[in-house]
């Protein structure tokens, strides 16, 4: 959906993860997996990407369909960084989302690490985006608030999903809740699409009973998206990622099988997200 006025544009990415079945394969081949995607009017893919092999592969189907790429890496180190920023500049990628794969128990600790990641990330054209997420750097809500008031400029890239179920904020988050979330949403470049509860991770969206859920996160994801406008000299295009993982992330019955289709919840989760951002460019 290009903006050709402001040169803005909102993109919608399917995670290769949430194509996985309930074995956590890829039910087919890679190229029909990604065939299946972009003729759905996906805007890209998001996968795994600091293996040289595996990315040059997904750069180039990807590419032949005109699909965009989200890479995500698990550093544990600041040189951990380095490879997949290398394969970013070679083979291309709208941008790098990082699930930091370490859990310091200090806030200095934290900002020795995300402040090498930064400097690293300078060398670079594209967005290095810092993931919420549970058991990562930014596992707790109030921990990642800490260190955005040590580093302002760090750019995130929010997963609410983890911090709702992570915290059991209640379905009628409290004002400080409410002020925290938005918090994470002014700092946040990209968006996670998955909808929680402050007992699951993963609610199915098509379900009457988790409206209300739904309609919580349609509300911060709509945050998020007019606060990106609404920020100064901000061009490019912003991210938001469906994100229905396979179990057990995904809730199953007593045989193991999910409970929902997720590719068809996928299909429903991006049209809402285009019209989140179609209400917010109209407002």
């Amino acid at each position: 959906m290009p903006d050709t006025t402001l040169n803005r544009e909102f993109v919608v990415f399917q995670s290769m993860w949430a194509m996985q079945n309930d074995q956590g394969v890829l039910p087919s081949p890679l190229e029909q997996e990604l065939t299946k995607i972009a003729e759905a009017g996906f805007d890209g893919i998001t996968d795994h990407f600091y293996e040289p092999e595996a990315a040059r592969e997904l750069a180039r189907l990807a590419s032949g369909l005109g699909l965009q790429i989200e890479g995500q890496l698990f550093p544990r180190t600041i040189d951990d960084l380095q490879p997949a920023l290398d394969l970013g500049t070679q083979f291309g990628c709208h941008h790098l989302t990082i699930q930091a794969d370490v859990r310091p128990r200090t806030l200095k600790e934290a900002v020795t690490l995300v402040e090498g990641w930064q400097r690293l990330a300078g060398q670079v054209d594209f967005p290095v985006l810092v993931e919420t997420h549970r058991y990562r750097v930014t596992n707790d809500l109030h921990f990642t608030l800490d260190l955005l008031k040590d580093l302002p400029d760090l750019k995130l890239l929010a997963d609410l999903s983890h911090y709702v179920v992570g915290r059991e904020i209640p379905l009628e988050p409290g004002a400080d809740d409410q002020q925290q979330i938005e918090a994470i949403l002014r700092n946040s470049w990209g968006l996670h699409g998955r909808v929680a509860s402050c007992e699951q991770v993963q609610l199915p969206i098509s379900f009457d009973q988790h409206r209300p859920w739904v309609e919580l996160f349609r509300g911060w994801w709509a945050f998020g998206i007019q606060d990106w406008l609404g920020r100064d000299s901000v061009s490019g295009s912003l991210s938001f990622t469906c994100e229905l993982g396979p179990p057990p992330y995904a809730i199953t019955d007593r045989f193991g099988q999910d409970i929902t289709d997720r590719w068809e919840e996928s299909l429903l989760m991006k049209e809402m997200a285009q019209q989140i951002w179609a209400d917010c460019r109209s407002a």
